[in-house]
């Protein structure tokens, strides 16, 4: 079922605005904030999802309290990230839609993406039996030196490439080497079948990083784009170290989500 935006109708009542106090600087980049978190959550469609266009300037400005002018430099800072675009005669709509990913959840790409009714390809670049370095060793608490297996992948979201991920795994993974399933699912779920080990829990580390010229020939972008680089350490449910891996995503194809809660104030509300 293909998702609808969340646009109210024109005759639906909004509350009176404020006017918003301040520059005009100020007050297009705070509108720019607000249209591209409203964007990210999809209520303007998105890569699963119709598009409706924007609605106008005349209707933002009412609708931020703010000065058409503000709008106009509000919208151009986003076509400058490519998130929209201008058609004459037709309206403005949303061209850089990002997909979410949760990461409070141990979960595949393709699992993540399960509802959104796009397809997951791979591309596998590598897979071979190596051995250990020391770093290798230390995170999968084995020898240096001991088998393992690395794969390189590079994964695509509705015809897009969206990661280039490398993963590290204990020898006991061996025998996926013959296996073509990774050509079309998840490594995760392939562990649980095909070896029956159930995952635990991630540790997961982020950082920015510019694309170098390998990473930007495999994902279709320029030399230096931003990139999301995920280390996630990923543990059987016994406690055992078992997958290392690297995974670089594209910055302007996808926003990653999790659930934080202070200390002690309970559980959070579960995530849709």
């Amino acid at each position: 079922m293909r998702r609808i935006p969340n646009v109210p109708p024109d005759r639906f009542p909004r509350p009176v605005p404020r006017k918003y106090e301040g520059t005009r600087q100020d007050a297009a980049r705070w509108a720019r904030d607000t249209l591209r978190a409203q964007i990210l959550d999809g209520a303007y469609g998105g890569l699963s999802a119709v598009r409706p266009p924007l609605p106008s300037e005349e209707r933002l400005a009412t609708d931020f309290g703010v000065s058409r002018n503000a709008i106009r430099e509000a919208l151009g800072l986003l076509r400058s990230e490519g998130l929209i675009t201008r058609v004459q005669g037709s309206g403005t709509f949303v061209t850089g839609a990002k997909l979410r990913q949760r990461l409070d959840r141990l979960e595949g790409l393709a699992e993540s993406l399960a509802g959104h009714h796009l397809s997951v390809d791979n591309v596998v670049l590598s897979k071979y039996e190596s051995t250990a370095n020391p770093f290798v060793a230390s995170k999968l608490q084995i020898d240096e030196g001991a088998p393992i297996v690395f794969i390189e992948r590079r994964r695509s979201v509705g015809g897009l490439p969206l990661s280039l991920d490398t993963t590290a795994l204990r020898s006991e993974a061996i025998p996926l080497l013959a296996n073509r399933i990774l050509d079309v699912d998840d490594i995760f779920g392939t562990l649980e079948r095909e070896l029956g080990v159930r995952l635990g829990w991630a540790e997961n580390t982020f950082e920015a990083v510019a694309a170098d010229k390998g990473s930007a020939d495999h994902l279709g972008v320029r030399i230096g784009s931003p990139l999301l680089l995920l280390h996630r350490l990923t543990y059987l449910e016994t406690g055992v170290p078992f997958d290392l891996e690297s995974v670089r995503y594209r910055g302007d194809r996808l926003s990653l989500v999790m659930t934080s809660n202070r200390v002690g104030s309970g559980r959070p509300p579960a995530a849709e």
